[in-house]
C-alpha cells in the first residue's frame, strides 16, 4: 500500500519504478538525487539531470542506477557514443541489467551501427541465464532492511556464482565482467569512459598517467588533445592533437579538430591545410567529412568573393584613372579650341552606338537628348528597353533621382523578361533610395 501511494505521489518519475523493476534497492527509498535528476530531464535541462548522476557516480563508481539514468538522457541529446559508454558502464558492473544491453542496442541503432547493435542484444540471453538463479538465491536470503550498499554486493555475486548453477564448465560468461572491471580499471579505457561523459577535469589527468608508462603513445596523445579541446584549452589540445595524428585508429579526426582550433584562431591557412589532410583520408561516410567539405566550399567561396571584389576594385580604379585622364585631355582639348564638343554631339547620327559612345564619353546631355530621338523613332524593342535602360542611368548619374526612377519603372513594366529587366529592378531599387534622400544628395534639376 504504501509504495502504491509513493509511486502515484511520483508518477512522473520513471526512474522510481526502473528502480523497482530492476531490483536495484531491497528497500523503497530512492536516492533524491534520481528523483531531482528526473526533474530536470522532465524540463529539457539535461545537463543539470546529468549532474545529479554525476553526483552519485563520484560517490560510488559502481551505481549502476546513475549509470542508467545518464545514459538514457544522453539518448534524448542525441548523444549516442555517451549514451553507449554508459549503457556498457552499467552492465559492465551488473551484467544481469538485460536494459543495459538493450539500451547500447539502441545507441548503436541510431548511429546506423546495426551489426554493433546485435552483438549487444545477443548478450541478453546470456545475462539473464547468469543470473537467474542467483537472482532466486538472492530473493530468498533478502532481509526487509537491506540498504543500497548490499545490492551493489548482491549485483557482483551473481556473476560468481552463476557459471557452477546455470552454465556448462566452459562457459565464458563469468569472464566477462572481470574482463570489463580490469578495462574500467586501464587509465586509457577509463579516461575514453569520462571524456564520453562529458567529464573532462577528470580524463585530463588519466593521459598523462597512460604517457607516463607509454611515452609518445599517440592514441594518449590524440584523446588528451580532444579532452583539452573540449575544455577550450586550444594552445594545449593543438599540441596534443599534432602529436596525435599517428593515432592508428583516430589519428585522421586530429586533423578535422586542428582545423577548428585553427578556424577559432582565423588562421585560414592552417585551417585549409588542416581540412585537406582530413578529406584527403576520410572515408566516404566519415564522421566528420560532410561538415568539412561544408567549411571547405565556404573557404572557397569567401576567397572567390574575394578575388571577385578585388578585380573589381582593380577595374574601378583603373576605369576611374582613364576617366581622369580622358578628362584632363579634354579639358587642354577645350582651351585650344572650345567649339570642339559642340561640334561633336550634334553631327552624330541617331543611333544606339552612338548614343553608347557619347555616353561613355561623358557627353551626357548630348547621348540622353539622343536617347530620346531613338525612342520616338521606329526601333527594335531591344534597343527601345535599353535606351530606357540607358536613360534611367543618364538621370542617376545627374543626380535627376526621379526621372531615373520613371524610366527603370518604364523598363521593368513594359519588358519584364527582357535580358535587362533583371539590372533595370536593381537599378530601381538604388534610384528609389537615392530619391527618398535626395535632400542630402548634390542634385541638379532639370
Amino acid at each position: 500500500m504504501g509504495f502504491t501511494i509513493f509511486f502515484a505521489m511520483n508518477k512522473k518519475l520513471p526512474f522510481i519504478a526502473l528502480a523497482f523493476l530492476l531490483g536495484m534497492s531491497q528497500s523503497w527509498a530512492v536516492d533524491p538525487r534520481i528523483e531531482q535528476g528526473a526533474r530536470f530531464e522532465a524540463k529539457g535541462q539535461y545537463d543539470k539531470a546529468l549532474g545529479e548522476y554525476r553526483a552519485m557516480l563520484a560517490e560510488n563508481k559502481k551505481n549502476t542506477e546513475a549509470y542508467m539514468a545518464a545514459g538514457k538522457v544522453r539518448m534524448k541529446m542525441k548523444d549516442y557514443k555517451g549514451a553507449v559508454a554508459n549503457f556498457r558502464l552499467a552492465y559492465g558492473y551488473d551484467p544481469s541489467l538485460t536494459e543495459a544491453y538493450e539500451g547500447a542496442a539502441k545507441a548503436y541503432e541510431a548511429m546506423g551501427q546495426q551489426a554493433k547493435a546485435d552483438a549487444e542484444r545477443a548478450k541478453i540471453k546470456g545475462a539473464k541465464t547468469a543470473s537467474a538463479a542467483p537472482a532466486a538465491t538472492a530473493a530468498k536470503t533478502e532481509t526487509p532492511k537491506a540498504e543500497p550498499a548490499k545490492v551493489e554486493t548482491k549485483a557482483a555475486q551473481p556473476a560468481q556464482t552463476a557459471p557452477a548453477k546455470t552454465e556448462a564448465p566452459k562457459a565464458a560468461q563469468p569472464a566477462a565482467p572481470a574482463t570489463q572491471t580490469a578495462a574500467l580499471e586501464d587509465p586509457f579505457e577509463k579516461g575514453k569512459a569520462l571524456l564520453a561523459e562529458g567529464r573532462y577535469a577528470e580524463a585530463a589527468p588519466l593521459w598523462r598517467t597512460v604517457l607516463s608508462k607509454k611515452p609518445g603513445d599517440a592514441g594518449a596523445y590524440f584523446y588528451a588533445g580532444l579532452t583539452r579541446y573540449e575544455m577550450g584549452e586550444y594552445d594545449k589540445a593543438e599540441f596534443n592533437l599534432k602529436k596525435g595524428l599517428s593515432y592508428k585508429e583516430r589519428g585522421n579526426d586530429a586533423n578535422y579538430y586542428l582545423a577548428k582550433i585553427n578556424q577559432k584562431g582565423k588562421r585560414l591557412d592552417q585551417e585549409k591545410k588542416y581540412l585537406t589532410a582530413y578529406l584527403k583520408k576520410a572515408a566516404p561516410d566519415a564522421k566528420f567529412r560532410k561538415a568539412a567539405e561544408d567549411r571547405m566550399a565556404e573557404i572557397n567561396a569567401a576567397a572567390n568573393a574575394a578575388a571577385e571584389e578585388k578585380a573589381m576594385k582593380e577595374a574601378e580604379a583603373q576605369a576611374m584613372k582613364n576617366a581622369k585622364k580622358t578628362g584632363n585631355d579634354k579639358a587642354k582639348s577645350a582651351e585650344v579650341s572650345a567649339p570642339q564638343k559642340e561640334d561633336v554631339a550634334p553631327t552624330a547620327t541617331n543611333s544606339i552606338a552612338n548614343a553608347n559612345a557619347l555616353y561613355a564619353d561623358g557627353y551626357n546631355e548630348a547621348a540622353l537628348q539622343m536617347y530620346k530621338a531613338l525612342l520616338e523613332n521606329e526601333i527594335t524593342p531591344d534597343e527601345r528597353y535599353f535606351a530606357m535602360l540607358q536613360m534611367g542611368n543618364i538621370y542617376r548619374e545627374m543626380r535627376d533621382f526621379h526621372s531615373a526612377v520613371t524610366r527603370y519603372r518604364d523598363v521593368v513594366r513594359e519588358f519584364p523578361d527582357s535580358d535587362w529587366a533583371t539590372e533595370a529592378e536593381r537599378a530601381l531599387e538604388d534610384a528609389v533610395w537615392l530619391e527618398k534622400h535626395a535632400s542630402e544628395l548634390p542634385r541638379n534639376k532639370r
